[in-house]
C-alpha cells in the first residue's frame, strides 16, 4: 500500500511545494499560520521550514481512496515526501528553473486559474446572503404541501383464500395487530403488520393503489395480490408531508441561486467585452459578430 502511497505523494508534494505563493514567502505555511503554536514545524531543509498545516494540505490533496488511511499512520511518509519535494525544487532554482519558460508558462496558468477561483468565490459570497436564501425559500418552497402519505398495515398470506379468511375474522371483531403477528409471512409481522406512513411510490402499485383508496380506520374489502403474496390492508391514517424546512431546502436553494447569479454576472461580462469565436479551421463562427 505504501510503495503505491509514495508514487501518488511524489506527485502531490511536488505541486504542493513549488506552489508560487509558499515560494515567495519562503516558508511552507501563510506567515500568520507560521506564529501559531498549533501549527509547529515538522522538518526543516535548509532553512525551508515545513509545517504541520504543510502535511494536512498535502493529506487532502491525495486521491479520495488514499485519505481513507487515518493520517497519523502516514503522516512520516508525508513529511519525508514534503522534504524531497523541497530538495527538488532547491535543486531546480540551482539550475535557474524559475526563468525557464515552461515554469513561467506554469505559473502564468496557475495564476490564471487562482484568480478565477478567488473571483468567483468572492462574487459568490458577496452576491449571495441569508436574507436571498430565505426569500428564496419563502417565494418557492414555504408554502409548498408534500406528497400524501398513508399510515397503514398489513397480512401478507399465501393465497387468496387465505386473505378472505383474515377479512371474515376482521368483521367478527378480531384484532388486526394479533392476528398479523399470528398469521402474516412479512417482517413487519411481529410488529402487527405496522408499516408506517410511506407515500405512493415507496410500495409496489397495486399495494399503493389498493391502500390510497382505503378510507382511514378502514380494511380494504379485498385480498391485493403482488409479488410478495396477497395482502390485507388496513389503513390507519392520511396526511400530507409538511414543506421542507429552511435548513432541509438549503443546499438546493444555494445551489439554484448560485447559478442564477454566475449567469447574470457572466452576462454582464460578456455585454462589456469585445469576443470573437472561430471554428476549428480558423474560420468566424455565424452568428456571432463581433460588437
Amino acid at each position: 500500500m505504501f510503495r503505491t502511497l509514495a508514487t501518488i505523494f511524489v506527485l502531490v508534494f511536488m505541486t504542493v511545494g513549488s506552489a508560487p505563493a509558499l515560494a515567495q514567502q519562503g516558508k511552507g505555511t501563510p506567515e500568520n499560520a507560521a506564529e501559531t503554536p498549533e501549527n509547529p514545524v515538522v522538518a526543516v531543509v535548509d532553512g525551508f521550514e515545513i509545517r504541520q498545516s504543510d502535511v494536512a494540505v498535502a493529506f487532502q490533496r491525495l486521491p479520495e481512496q488514499f485519505r481513507q488511511a487515518p493520517v497519523n499512520q502516514i503522516f512520516t511518509q508525508l513529511v519525508q515526501q514534503l522534504v524531497d519535494g523541497e530538495l527538488i525544487v532547491k535543486a531546480g532554482r540551482a539550475d535557474d528553473l524559475e526563468k525557464d519558460p515552461e515554469v513561467l508558462a506554469q505559473i502564468a496558468e496557475f495564476s490564471r486559474v487562482a484568480i478565477q477561483q478567488t473571483y468567483m468565490n468572492r462574487l459568490i459570497a458577496e452576491g449571495l446572503k441569508e436574507d436571498d436564501l430565505r426569500a428564496a425559500y419563502d417565494a418557492t418552497i414555504a408554502n409548498t404541501e408534500g406528497p400524501i402519505e398513508v399510515h397503514a398495515q398489513h397480512i401478507l398470506l399465501e393465497s387468496e383464500e387465505d386473505g378472505y379468511d383474515i377479512i371474515k375474522a376482521l368483521e367478527g371483531g378480531a384484532d388486526f395487530g394479533e392476528l398479523a403477528r399470528e398469521r402474516s409471512k412479512g417482517p413487519s409481522g411481529p410488529r402487527g403488520g405496522d408499516l408506517g406512513y410511506f407515500t405512493r411510490s415507496a410500495m409496489v402499485a397495486p399495494f399503493s393503489s389498493a391502500a390510497f383508496a382505503i378510507e382511514p380506520g378502514s380494511v380494504g374489502p379485498d385480498p391485493v395480490q403482488t409479488d410478495f403474496g396477497w395482502h390485507v390492508i388496513k389503513v390507519l391514517d392520511k396526511r400530507r408531508q409538511p414543506a421542507p424546512s429552511f435548513e432541509e431546502s438549503l443546499p438546493a436553494i444555494e445551489q439554484q441561486l448560485t447559478r442564477e447569479l454566475i449567469a447574470t454576472h457572466m452576462a454582464q461580462l460578456r455585454a462589456k467585452a469585445e469576443i470573437k469565436i472561430f471554428n476549428l479551421d480558423g474560420s468566424p463562427v455565424e452568428g456571432t459578430p463581433p460588437k
